[in-house]
């Protein structure tokens, strides 16, 4: 067992500010006059009109691209930038989604307001040329459509890396781009603030609380994932500050296939527990309680002092560095360890 030491959180990136001013007309009746006139736009106006950008400058994970401001029909291939693009109150704007692996939260707003356009992995391009886009966004599971996605309209690679520094760059790279694209950027910088906060909050309890482990079952089959640089769950221990009961030996992202012999040896304090088939929805999976009903497990400490929780997996593995995946992801541990 490794503790984690000199545990921090970086300061967040400044955001990039970008004015955008409403075009105004001035319209005034000339009393006495028989007939009702209309006044030209005022200079200020027409000079506010004439400087309001209609694109912008964003960072993205292939670099700074520029974009449309306020784009009204787009394309977005990663839920958990559906999931800001939600938050941000920007769900008008999107006219196309694959409504493959869509976590329920999102499906109640876009399943219906938006055309399906394919898979996360394979893309319908006859839909998505249909809908002509202003705007596709990629990231993760479609990063490699890119270029076929260009040919189509302007993309962007909104990508979240993997390991807590890289992590929390590119979910405070995304939120504050979207920000800017969406015209809510007081909005982006203020979320963004607001998850640091929890986030140091939970760091700074987390070490008494005794060794963790995030595990998941998939197919009856049980995986860990331990603090690894390039680890998909580094963030719960060199982020939030759970001290590893074990390390991450390969780099996978399904995590370590263990035993239950391991799991009850190793015998963590805590355990945050993902249920993979849950949140694909597998039919006639086991569920995780199901999988880890046995008496190696319920003998491990973790169990013993009701120190396990049950995560939303959809949050965790589908819409995984969205506004509200990342802030329900930090409560839930902030549950375990507070």
């Amino acid at each position: 067992m490794s503790a984690v030491k000199n545990l921090r959180v970086p300061a967040l990136l400044a955001a990039t500010a970008v004015a955008l001013t409403a075009c105004a007309t001035d319209s005034t009746d000339e009393a006495g006059a028989s007939d009702a006139t209309t006044a030209e736009p005022t200079t200020t106006a027409v000079a506010e009109a004439a400087e309001a950008p209609t694109e912008v400058t964003v960072q993205t994970a292939q670099g700074e691209v520029t974009v449309p401001v306020n784009p009204e029909n787009v394309v977005v291939f990663e839920h958990g930038i559906l999931d800001t693009i939600q938050a941000l109150g920007a769900s008008d704007n999107v006219a196309g989604i694959p409504h493959h692996a869509l976590p329920e939260y999102l499906a109640t707003d876009f399943e219906t307001s938006t055309e399906n356009t394919g898979t996360l992995f394979e893309p319908d391009y006859e839909a998505i040329n249909a809908l002509e886009p202003d705007l596709i966004i990629v990231g993760g599971r479609s990063a490699a459509t890119i270029e076929d996605m260009s040919a189509i309209a302007p993309t962007i690679d909104l990508s979240f890396g993997w390991g807590s520094a890289p992590f929390q760059e590119s979910f405070v790279r995304n939120t504050t781009s979207l920000g800017q694209i969406f015209d809510a950027e007081d909005e982006a910088q203020a979320a963004i603030a607001d998850v640091t906060a929890k986030v140091e909050a939970t760091a700074a309890v987390a070490a008494e609380a005794g060794p963790g482990l995030v595990v998941m079952t998939s197919g009856g089959e049980l995986s860990a994932y331990g603090p690894s640089e390039e680890g998909r769950y580094d963030f719960v221990y060199n982020l939030l500050g759970v001290v590893p009961a074990a390390e991450q030996v390969a780099i996978d992202t399904h995590g370590d296939a263990i035993s239950f012999e391991y799991l009850a040896e190793l015998d963590p304090s805590l355990l945050i527990v993902l249920d993979r088939d849950a949140a694909i929805g597998t039919e006639g999976a086991e569920s995780a309680q199901a999988v880890l009903d046995n008496d190696l497990v319920n003998g491990t400490t973790a169990v013993s002092n009701g120190d396990v929780v049950y995560a939303d997996t959809a949050k965790w593995y589908l819409s995984f560095g969205g506004l509200t995946s990342v802030n329900s992801i930090v409560d839930e541990v902030s549950s375990l360890v507070g």
